[in-house]
């Protein structure tokens, strides 16, 4: 490759620059010898910051001028957020490459006196960029904001324009109460030296909420950065070829399914992810479609040589394996954040007392619910698929949480293994085996059987058939039990598995 020189087209934004940061620096890992250039585009999108995105006529309105500057051959790569990029054929003629993707959630920023407003029964007011966040969101967020002197938060969405920067500004000056903005944009703001003190001093003393992904899934490609060229420009094509990340690239795709068969742009109210963990990867779309129509569909690998097997679903009979013994020591109070396994784990006034004067985040959102039905600000959760989906996201920039800042919460069962697996727990509480006699059949006769937990597992073992076949949602669960040289089925979530249940699984004829 003889050219060294390339200029790279992309929007002004200290965010949009920052990705052109990220561009450059994986450039220069496999080609030190290359120096870049910006050659900085205003768009559509930039000039009209005042009309809602979704009214705005048209589709590419943050990305047309950029591919403009690239087709007319002023620039070498056109350099986008891929969450922008929505027309189908996008990329007809060009070669382009995903070389990096951040956290795919969306966050809710709200200022500090949000408790104070709910306690008065002030409506919030919630500023978001599309359908999508102001739908999902606002549903989600009334239910899991804190209850603040015996009421609930209530919550108006109302369209908000501009950076990421100029968002947080408005939310300082009081415009709104509360943004829904994209994670990866705040944790590269955060990174960037043009941008990071400046942004940082924006978010200090703001409240944090990372919303789930199954309750409020991101738009296909959010927090991916996608380069473009021609294809007539060979020196660029052999860039891309050599900085592409394949693994993101098949991600995007699977998103991109979705976004084909749903619809592009900011108008449209869904949303989309997948999701590539160590047990189990799939991809996931939920909202409505253009008829107005609810949906929700998974896309995963189905173990279908199992349906015709008899089933236990151990999460029918989450009542009849244990009873429960609660602890009364104190919880260690010395901790940054507490990690919640599940409510049970909070069970005294003194653990909660505790909780609302630290960071918490939680498993799933049925403890989230829990606890925010009890006071505690809970600021983000695992989504079932495990702490260790969210690690990378703990670790951020934005969040900032080390391993050794957070004191993790379950029962005694569980607490040896999180300890032996390096986190800091404490068992707050006992299971006590109880196993009915319906349970104790219904396991013995079982050809497969769905754990819930490894706990379940535990207490049943005994009762099981040599040939009997396991099934598990994936995380901690889905660990244990191949660490018994078991090798489950592995379901992305409990809801995955009730869904291909409901699915391929008759219900028993009675009578």
């Amino acid at each position: 490759m003889h050219k060294n020189v390339f200029t790279i087209a992309c929007r002004g934004s200290w965010l949009s620059q920052a990705q052109a940061a990220i561009f450059t620096e994986r450039i220069r890992q496999f080609f030190p010898d290359v120096t870049t250039k910006l050659l900085i585009t205003e768009t559509a999108g930039d000039k009209n910051l005042s009309t809602p995105l979704h009214l705005v006529e048209g589709t590419d309105f943050f990305t047309r001028e950029i591919q403009d500057a690239l087709r007319s051959g002023e620039a070498d790569f056109a350099l986008h957020s891929m969450k922008d990029v929505s027309s189908a054929d996008f990329f007809s003629g060009s070669h382009y490459a995903i070389i990096a993707r951040e956290a795919i959630q969306d966050v809710a920023v709200f200022n500090p006196n949000v408790a104070e407003l709910i306690a008065k029964g002030q409506t919030l007011v919630l500023g978001t960029s599309s359908p999508r966040r102001s739908n999902m969101a606002t549903a989600f967020l009334e239910k899991a904001l804190p209850l603040t002197n015996g009421l609930s938060a209530r919550i108006i969405a109302t369209p908000v324009r501009g950076n990421v920067d100029g968002r947080l500004e408005k939310l300082a000056a009081g415009e709104y109460d509360g943004l829904v903005l994209a994670a990866a944009g705040l944790n590269r703001l955060l990174a960037f030296p043009s941008s990071a003190t400046a942004v940082r001093q924006l978010l200090e003393g703001k409240k944090l909420m990372v919303l789930p992904l199954f309750e409020c899934p991101p738009a296909a490609g959010q927090g991916a950065i996608v380069a473009e060229t021609n294809a007539s420009n060979t020196a660029a094509m052999d860039i891309l070829r050599a900085i592409g990340d394949p693994v993101l690239t098949a991600a995007i795709q699977e998103e991109r399914v979705y976004a084909e068969k749903y619809g592009y742009g900011c108008s449209r109210q869904f949303g989309v992810f997948h999701w590539a963990g160590k047990h189990t990867r799939f991809t996931y779309a939920s909202g409505m479609d253009d008829d107005g129509e609810a949906f929700t569909e998974w896309n995963f690998t189905c173990p279908e040589s199992l349906p015709d097997a008899h089933w236990f679903d151990t999460t029918m009979y989450m009542k009849d394996f244990f009873t429960y013994h609660y602890q009364s020591s104190a919880v260690p109070s010395g901790y940054k954040a507490y990690f919640i396994a599940s409510h049970k784990a909070v069970h005294s006034r003194e653990t909660e007392r505790l909780l609302r004067l630290k960071r918490v985040w939680v498993a799933g959102t049925r403890t989230w619910y829990e606890l925010a039905a009890r006071g505690i600000w809970v600021e983000g959760s695992a989504d079932g698929l495990g702490i260790e989906s969210v690690q990378n996201l703990l670790q951020s920039p934005l969040i900032g949480l080390a391993q050794e800042a957070i004191h993790l919460l379950t029962n005694e069962f569980s607490a040896q293994r999180w300890a032996n697996d390096g986190w800091l727990v404490s068992g707050t509480y006992t299971l006590i085996p109880l196993l009915t006699p319906a349970v104790r059949q219904e396991v013995s006769e079982a050809d497969a059987i769905f754990w819930s937990s490894f706990q379940q597992y535990e207490i049943c073992r005994h009762l099981l058939r040599p040939d009997v076949r396991h099934a598990c949602a994936a995380g901690k669960t889905a660990d244990l039990l191949k660490r018994e040289n078991i090798s489950p089925v592995v379901f992305p979530t409990i809801k995955a598995f009730q869904q291909w249940k409901k699915k391929h699984i008759p219900l028993p004829i009675e009578g």
